[in-house]
């Protein structure tokens, strides 16, 4: 066929053809069809790569190859230019930048030639961008200035569409321009130059190109909720005109706007859509303002392993492709969570390279927030002095223009804030100074909506009030402080991040704390108490209430398989931890744990981008003391503790009343004696000969500590608990490092507080109520997982103990016992009971992987936390199943937590290393009380331990499993 004789239908078949074609595949099938591409065919192949140039840049890229090739072919040389400033544009989209330069410049002297002046004017257009995007603003100035000079002076921009749309262009460009230098009310005004002309031409599409820009500008002026409906818009008018790349750059920025609204889950959301947009182009990877913005959501939210990660690989795209500012905030966020991670010298290292950058782009605003970055720094360190002077220098550089007053919002209100907060820090203890600078942040906060500033302003206003004497204030301020951050949690509708985010969070309800404790008025108990659960294991309670959810949604196809591959690798790992542990070969160990944090950090970064999706209701309100107590049966006494600085303090509730004892001991003391119990308990890996010889000795020594512990901890509360010699009910509620106390095992000198009571354990009292209303029953059906190792020969002994006590129970022996296995016993109704006889791994280093070893591969605690639960008894047979990573707010990570974030009714698990046939014979008794002597869990294994301790004096042997959850 002739290109002569192409009918506009054929060609139009043609070129949708070819567009709709993967672009691997489209220059070939353009050879076959040459003959059928003339130049009008061509020209209208073109219109279809402009659009693909924002939205595909990838295809627009070979599309404009081989429309340049055919062009030659037919002489048609007034297409090339064109075709090769569509080249250039996909190239910049691409972050192909020095490429996209010379194309531009190739695309503009082609022009010239041709004697075509206006396109070759429009070709500035596009260098402006690129010059932008590579931190060249004073040249990008400067050509947007040459633009409109020369559209003004030939007159043709009050009748010539055209000239108008490159006006338009320029003045977009001019704004960005202005943006990245920080110069936020010169690039409003080119923004609405640009709109006015879109407007008057029509272009509905570039005005929401022009929203986008303008939401940005509101961000960094602290207008969150402007700048959020402006996203908002724009992603609805770029998604109806099919402009892919811009509608995921807007999901992008309405990620940013939540973010700063305190609204975490959905800025998640709307990263998660983006990154889905973007995945769906073809030969276009994750953009780099994506990644950049992912690894903001996880520093806001105390992720730091996760954002430096985030940040790195934003870091490398952007220095590749030549996105010096974008470059910039990545190094700046690296920063942070270097500090964060206290690898401080990689830090200073990282700031020093933004600093330059921005330095060099001339942006104040963002060099602010560097330097007060330094400053923190400097602090930490301890150089006060040079702190101050960093702070300083970042306070002058966003001060207000003589005239506006130190009051007015000016042109960087944000970064102003961070400043008059980061300088009140650093001149305590000068109490004048500091209430300087909080007035001025005062100020500022009032009339910017950032709630993540406002939780910190108002903690420091009410801790400097408290300073003061002025206490009312000072809780008045504590209270608005603790309602801005519950709001926030709210917001956080996944476990791992909700827990993050506590990290930094609890030191304003320490001090409110502490008010209601030196205060001791008559509602002060009640208050501290209240408190003191706000900051308890929340995030489980969270949890166990149905509030938040364990994961996120499923992961994609690609993403499952990623993780598929990335868990084998770690199975591989720990199984290497397991064989190596005994060993000495320290060498080994930490090239094993360096490669398990990466590959367990790839696993979370994964999970994380998979999404998260909104809680049905946010949070659930604390109960007031009164009504928590009233919760809990009249029968059971609690002892819940608390560590305040280095006090250990505890609050003792009997039937409905609640009293406070203060000044129990000293956190170092008990540190002391936890020290010295963990060497006791080495002496037994010694070897079954060597404890043996000595084992009157170690058990003196261990009595010794026990006693001091109980002392320190049990002593002091005597008159308080019931003085009943039977058997008694007791909760006990750690916390801290009294998590690692064996509370049930403590010796007053005659006996052990096991021969006392009935001892149950929990996080907080909040969950100890909630887990005391589950109903019970004995248990009767159940799974019962063991696997066999040379290292533990009495599992086989046990299981088969436990199994006789449940004729109708399944148990899944050696290659039975899998993780597969486990899953598909939990999709039916949950079981009365489950044991797992098998190695356990707590990683103390990253705790929500600690595992149990089943057949098929290592069951961890994030497996674990997905499944259902609800009224199962479980008890884990494994070495230190009970250990914990104590993390900010008293939130215990590991195996425990796991099983009753799941809904498990009851746990029991070890505290430390247990000896293999004394836990097999632990184990048949503990079954035997349930289902034949028909006890309650806590008596049940009250009377295990009394049983062995009969037959094996020292506590080491029958002390080390607790009962967690319902009595």
């Amino acid at each position: 066929m002739s290109s002569s004789a192409t009918t506009g239908f054929e060609a139009a078949t043609l070129i949708e053809q070819i567009v709709e074609l993967p672009f691997s595949d489209i220059e070939a099938y353009v050879q076959r069809q040459a003959d059928a591409l003339d130049v009008a065919a061509l020209t209208r192949l073109l219109d279809e790569a402009t659009d693909l140039a924002r939205s595909n840049p990838e295809k627009a890229r070979v599309i404009t190859a081989v429309c340049i090739k055919q062009a030659h072919t037919l002489q048609a040389d007034h297409l090339i230019p064109r075709a090769t400033y569509i080249q250039a544009q996909a190239h910049a989209a691409k972050g192909d930048l020095e490429e996209s330069l010379r194309l531009i410049q190739q695309a503009h002297d082609d022009y010239q030639r041709l004697g075509q002046t206006l396109p070759a004017l429009r070709t500035h257009v596009g260098r402006i961008h690129v010059l932008n995007e590579m931190g060249r603003h004073d040249e990008a100035l400067a050509t947007a200035q040459t633009v409109l000079g020369r559209l003004e002076r030939s007159g043709d921009l009050t009748h010539n569409r055209e000239s108008q749309l490159v006006a338009a262009l320029a003045y977009q460009n001019k704004g960005v321009c202005h943006r990245l230098m920080g110069r936020y009310e010169a690039a409003l005004a080119a923004y609405a130059a640009a709109e006015s002309w879109f407007q008057t031409i029509g272009l509905r599409e570039r005005v929401g190109d022009i929203q986008n820009n303008r939401g940005i500008i509101l961000l960094h002026l602290g207008r969150a909720s402007e700048a959020l409906a402006e996203f908002e818009s724009a992603s609805a008018i770029l998604a109806a005109a099919g402009r892919t790349l811009l509608q995921a750059q807007s999901l992008i920025n309405i990620g940013d706007a939540h973010l700063l609204l305190g609204s975490y889950t959905r800025s998640l959301t709307a990263l998660a859509e983006a990154r889905h947009l973007l995945s769906s182009l073809e030969g276009f990877g994750l953009a780099r303002s994506l990644l950049l913005q992912e690894a903001h959501v996880y520093l806001a939210l105390n992720l730091y392993p996760e954002a430096l990660i985030a940040y790195r690989e934003a870091e490398a795209a952007c220095r590749e492709a030549g996105y010096h500012h974008y470059q910039a905030r990545a190094l700046w966020g690296m920063s942070v969570a270097l500090a964060a991670l206290d690898r401080l010298a990689e830090a200073e290292t990282t700031q020093a390279q933004a600093v330059e950058l921005f330095t060099k782009a001339g942006n104040a605003p963002l060099l602010c927030s560097v330097r007060l970055e330094q400053a923190a720094l400097q602090a930490t360190r301890g150089e006060r002095a040079d702190a101050l002077a960093l702070a300083a220098e970042a306070l002058a550089l966003v001060s207000p223009d003589p005239g506006e007053g130190d009051g007015s919002l000016g042109r960087w209100p944000v970064q102003r804030l961070y400043a008059h907060l980061r300088l009140a820090d650093l001149h305590l203890p000068d109490l004048a100074q500091a209430e300087r600078h909080l007035s001025q942040a005062q100020a500022l906060a009032e009339v910017l909506v950032l709630p993540h500033l406002r939780y910190r302003l108002y903690q420091r206003l009410g801790w400097l009030r408290w300073q003061q004497g002025r206490v009312a204030e000072a809780e008045e301020w504590l209270l608005t402080a603790v309602s801005e951050i519950e709001r926030l949690r709210g917001t956080v509708a996944q476990e791992a991040m909700r827990l993050s985010f506590w990290r930094d969070k609890t030191a304003v309800y320490e001090t409110l704390l502490q008010l209601y404790l030196e205060r001791d008025g008559e509602d002060d108990v009640q208050n501290a108490f209240l408190v003191a659960e706000q900051a308890k294991s929340r995030t489980l309670l969270d949890l166990l209430n149905g509030v938040i959810t364990a994961t996120g949604p499923l992961p994609a196809a690609e993403q499952a398989q990623q993780l598929d591959r990335l868990q084998a690798d770690l199975n591989a790992i720990y199984n290497a931890f397991l064989e190596t542990s005994e060993t000495e070969t320290p060498p080994s160990l930490t090239d094993l744990r360096q490669r398990a944090q990466a590959l367990e950090q790839a696993i979370s970064q994964l999970r994380l981008q998979a999404g998260s999706t909104a809680a049905s209701d946010p949070f659930v309100t604390p109960l007031p003391p009164a009504a928590l107590i009233s919760r809990l049966p009249d029968e059971l006494p609690v002892v819940a503790y608390h560590t305040l600085g280095d006090e250990v303090l505890a609050f003792v509730k009997v039937g409905q009343s609640l009293q406070l004892v203060r000044q129990l001991a000293t956190v170092t003391a008990v540190q002391q004696q936890l020290s010295k119990l963990t060497i006791q308990w080495r002496h037994f890996r010694a070897g079954e000969n060597f404890a043996r010889r000595h084992g009157e000795r170690l058990l003196q020594s261990a009595q010794r500590i026990l006693a001091a512990l109980h002392q320190a901890l049990v002593a002091p509360l005597a008159a308080l608990l019931p003085a009943d010699t039977s058997p008694q009910p007791l909760a006990i509620v750690p916390h801290g490092l009294l998590h690692q106390v064996p509370f049930h095992a403590l010796y007053d000198g005659q006996n052990y507080l096991l021969d006392r009571f009935e001892i149950a354990y929990a996080p907080s009292v909040s969950v100890l109520a909630l887990c005391q209303e589950r109903p019970y029953a004995p248990p009767r059906q159940g799974a019962i997982f063991g696997l066999p190792d040379p290292l533990i020969p009495a599992v086989e002994q046990e299981v088969t103990a436990v199994a006789q006590q449940f004729p109708q129970t399944q148990t899944y022996w050696g290659e039975a016992a899998t993780i597969t296995a486990v899953r598909r016993q939990l999709d039916q109704a949950p079981p009365d009971f489950l044991h797992f006889a098998c190695h356990g791994l707590f990683r103390a280093d990253n705790p929500i992987f600690s595992s149990l070893k089943l057949h098929d591969g290592w069951l961890t605690a994030a497996d674990i936390l997905a499944f259902d639960l609800r009224g199962t008894l479980v008890t884990l047979s494994a070495c230190e199943s009970g250990r914990a990573q104590v993390e900010a707010g008293d939130e215990l990570l590991g195996l425990a937590r796991a099983f009753l974030g799941a809904g498990a009714s009851g746990l029991v698990v070890s505290l430390w290393v247990v000896e293999d046939e004394a836990t097999a014979a632990l184990m048949a008794d503990w079954y035997a009380n349930l289902t034949q002597r028909r006890m309650r869990p806590a008596a049940a294994l009250r009377a295990a331990q009394l049983s062995q301790r009969e037959r094996m004096a020292h506590p080491y042997y029958w002390a080390p499993f607790v009962l967690m959850g319902n009595r």
